[in-house]
């Protein structure tokens, strides 16, 4: 009998906490974006008969009872602080790292997307007269992988790259495997080729890429210290890894920029229609993506005029990856034209054409360039 009086008790206390939280959650302001999160907050469901037999309102509800539970951030951090104490090593596909980092599985089991982004590169670089070079960039799982837990899965990218590689027949390609990796032998403590909480690489990171990238054309790379110097622009970036991982504890990383010794004027219209005269758009700074400071973030299009004493014109078609990269390759070129093909929906050959491009440049993460579905758009 006592069992089921404290059974009973513990049933009404349940339901208490629950009824409780709901009412309190009804008259507490509700936000509309979660920074921790990085997204969108559902909001309270507009009532109606209509919606409630036909579609689905009390899913609508759970939904907005969920994103708007008070504390939100902070129940997501114990639990993900919790599971990591009990011996969990990732939480929505991030795994926790040593030394915090927070790195995201990279799981390719599927290559049909890669096999027909591989076809349409070939087939666009055979009819072009122009030079097509091609970066593929290796994420942190591969890169910083003796940062992993014991027991972490992920694609083997090596593996991977060396058989993308080999079927790309038609293009150049931009292997940074092994600058990155001298360049992680010369870096600090403290320094990292790629953000702890973002999926992205770092300003030291897109450095060894761009020093690849200048010798695989035969240029001189810009040196550091001689031709240009970095500086910090912000700390405590938390990036996509964070949100998704719920690992609220993490301190971010920092964000640097860089300045040249010689001069670089510089103006980049974005999409036809917003003008600024710096690579690095330091407003973003004040926002949770400090990532967007590269480039203002994702557009369209891009086309960047330059002071460099180069008649060289390019186009860059890329992923977000490129943002941090194109900034060291300025001095290089009178002209960069950037492409972003989820966006950006005219074919490259005749934009290639338009804007009198002596180079074109792909540069894509590897992981993004096995599921991209917008390659057809090269023709």
């Amino acid at each position: 009998m006592m069992n089921k009086k404290i059974q009973g008790l513990t049933i009404i206390l349940f339901c208490g906490f629950l009824g409780g939280f709901s009412i309190f959650n009804l008259f507490t302001e509700q936000r509309s974006f979660s920074d921790a999160e990085n997204r969108v907050l559902a909001q309270f469901p507009e009532f109606s008969w209509k919606r409630f037999f036909f579609d689905n309102y009390t899913a609508d509800l759970e939904e907005w009872f969920t994103d708007q539970f008070i504390g939100r951030d902070t129940w997501i951090g114990v639990k993900a602080a919790s599971e990591r104490a009990l011996g969990k090593i990732e939480n929505q596909n991030v795994y926790f790292g040593h030394e915090d980092w927070l790195i995201g599985q990279v799981d390719i089991q599927d290559l049909t997307q890669s096999q027909k982004n591989i076809a349409k590169i070939n087939a666009f670089a055979e009819q072009s007269e122009i030079p097509v070079s091609l970066m593929l960039v290796p994420t942190a799982a591969e890169i910083e992988k003796d940062k992993l837990p014991g027991g972490a899965y992920n694609t083997d990218q090596n593996v991977l790259l060396d058989s993308l590689e080999d079927q790309l027949t038609s293009v150049q390609i931009i292997d940074v495997r092994a600058a990155l990796i001298q360049q992680k032998q010369r870096l600090n403590s403290e320094e990292t080729l790629y953000f702890k909480t973002d999926h992205h690489w770092t300003a030291l990171g897109a450095e060894a890429g761009y020093e690849a990238l200048m010798s695989a054309w035969g240029q001189t790379a810009l040196q550091l210290g001689q031709d240009f110097t970095y500086q910090l622009a912000a700390d405590g970036f938390k990036g996509t890894q964070y949100s998704r991982s719920g690992a609220f504890w993490h301190r971010g990383d920092p964000v640097w920029t860089w300045s040249y010794t010689d001069p670089l004027t510089v103006q980049v219209v974005y999409d036809q229609s917003q003008t600024d005269t710096s690579l690095f758009s330091l407003k973003r700074l004040a926002e949770k993506d400090k990532y967007m400071v590269y480039l203002d973030g994702n557009h369209a299009l891009a086309e960047i005029e330059t002071s460099s004493s180069s008649n060289e014109k390019l186009l860059v078609i890329k992923d977000s990856y490129a943002h941090v990269l194109i900034p060291y390759l300025a001095p290089h070129f009178r002209s960069i034209t950037i492409a972003d093909l989820r966006y950006y929906r005219l074919p490259m050959s005749e934009l290639a054409r338009q804007m009198g491009a002596d180079r074109i440049l792909l540069v894509y993460s590897v992981d993004n360039f096995c599921t991209d579905t917008n390659l057809s758009l090269l023709k």
